[in-house]
């Protein structure tokens, strides 16, 4: 899942909201590309593993991000009962292989810019969100693109419990280099609508929280510079119905154990002579979230995944799941956190028909001086799309990763950042896509510098 805006629960005390302000700020950050934030399916530990409980959120202060955060707190702007959040940020860079393919080097620029608001009061909450994100290459105006995204919710406390709507809306883009996007040349437009409706039931050591989602996800073509690069994506085109059921259960302070239940089913757009493949699916998951120690913090979580297509006689999936999340704080120099990931895509992903994933990455926070923070990140990614005809090969990519980047905290609201990322890929029975260049290579790698000023209020 690519980044969306979800407005959390009013705080009760002045250490809660100061708290979520932190985490709204480092969404926001993530958003504007600040530091290296690869673009990868969300990890279902982000999703279903809360840090807002009450009363049992963890002292993570400790970690070097964070501290980033809390030694520059951006309170916002004070407008009545409310606050805004500017944020802005200018990179500039070079590519060395911006497509994916031979001849694709160019310099590149990034802009990226929000604005939120969020309510100040005692109980319920609303809040709105709007963002553009735009990348350009002027030797190569054909890969260029512009995100944008705007958000809107809110949230009634009912007493010991909580019921919150939300909807957004999004324009983004397939991109060439992205892991398991096969045969995509240039960016390839897509839309996205969605709606989501939670409510949670607190006791006092466990919550239960039923919640549903629907989205509609409509894909475009891409341009580029010849009538054969351009790609028609159509039929990826499809709603998707989720619902899910989790239960969480404080062990202790800091530390719970959680069980989810999720459904799903997809209705895919239909074209004459073509049959959609459409599926029901359903999925279990049991994790720990273990929060409390200073030092070393763990959140896993194991389970299976199942996919039935109903339409087009795509053969069933049915894959383990698990997912890994170790935090180390070995001293309040250095922080780092190991990820790691295995199963279907994220029923939102535009190619989550037949793909599993696995992921591991290694992330290194240290805090060089005060005001200056390194950061550094490895890892490797691998997806495997099944084919839907018995006797046709699977498609499979493997990438690596690694990247350093520098952030100067040079004043409260502005943060100079230096960047360099390496990207290596490698597809087996890939679909080649076509540029006006030459077609992709199943081999291909890719540096970028970049150097960038970020604004956060």
């Amino acid at each position: 899942m690519r980044g969306k805006l979800v407005v959390g629960f009013k705080a009760r005390d002045e250490q809660r909201a100061a708290w979520l302000s932190c985490q709204w700020l480092f969404l926001v950050m993530i958003i504007l590309g600040i530091g290296y934030s690869p673009r990868a399916n969300a990890q279902l530990i982000n999703q279903y593993f809360p840090s807002e409980l009450p009363g049992y959120s963890s002292d993570a202060t400790g970690t070097v991000s964070l501290k980033e955060i809390l030694l520059n707190q951006h309170p916002g702007i004070p407008v009545g009962a409310y606050f805004l959040k500017p944020a802005a940020s200018q990179q500039f860079g070079y590519n060395t292989n911006i497509l994916g393919a031979p001849h694709t080097a160019g310099p590149m620029f990034i802009t990226n810019a929000s604005l939120g608001m969020n309510s100040n009061w005692t109980r319920h909450a609303i809040g709105a969100s709007v963002s553009v994100a735009n990348q350009a290459y002027p030797t190569l105006a054909a890969a260029g693109y512009t995100d944008w995204n705007a958000s809107a919710g809110g949230s009634v406390d009912l007493g010991r419990d909580v019921a919150s709507l939300g909807y957004s809306h999004a324009v983004k883009h397939l991109y060439a280099t992205d892991l398991g996007n096969f045969g995509i040349s240039y960016p390839v437009p897509y839309t996205s609508d969605d709606v989501r409706l939670s409510y949670r039931k607190n006791w006092t050591r466990f919550a239960l929280i039923p919640s549903a989602a629907y989205d509609n996800f409509s894909f475009g073509n891409s341009a580029g510079t010849l009538p054969t690069a351009a790609r028609n994506t159509a039929l990826l085109s499809h709603q998707l119905e989720t619902q899910m059921l989790q239960g969480r259960f404080e062990v202790s302070k800091g530390n719970a154990i959680v069980a989810i239940l999720r459904g799903s089913e997809a209705q895919y757009r239909t074209k004459p002579g073509v049959v959609p493949s459409d599926y029901i699916g359903g999925g279990g998951f049991l994790g720990i979230d273990l929060r409390s120690d200073p030092v070393l913090q763990y959140r896993a979580m194991v389970g299976g995944e199942t996919r039935y297509f109903t339409r087009g006689g795509g053969r069933p999936i049915t894959t383990p799941t698990a997912e890994l999340n170790i935090l180390w704080l070995p001293n309040q120099m250095n922080t780092f956190t190991l990820t790691g990931q295995r199963g279907l895509f994220d029923p939102t992903s535009p190619f989550s028909r037949n793909q599993t994933m696995s992921t591991v990455s290694l992330l290194w926070d240290r805090e060089l001086r005060r005001d200056i923070i390194f950061h550094g990140d490895i890892g490797l990614s691998r997806t495997d799309s099944r084919a839907t005809q018995a006797n046709a090969s699977a498609l499979q990519q493997t990438q690596s990763k690694f990247a350093a980047s520098i952030d100067w905290l040079f004043t409260r609201d502005l943060k100079l950042t230096v960047q360099y990322s390496h990207l290596s890929s490698y597809m087996k029975h890939g679909i080649p896509a076509v540029l006006a260049t030459g077609n992709s290579r199943a081999t291909f790698t890719s540096n970028t510098f970049t150097f960038g000023i970020s604004f956060v209020r």
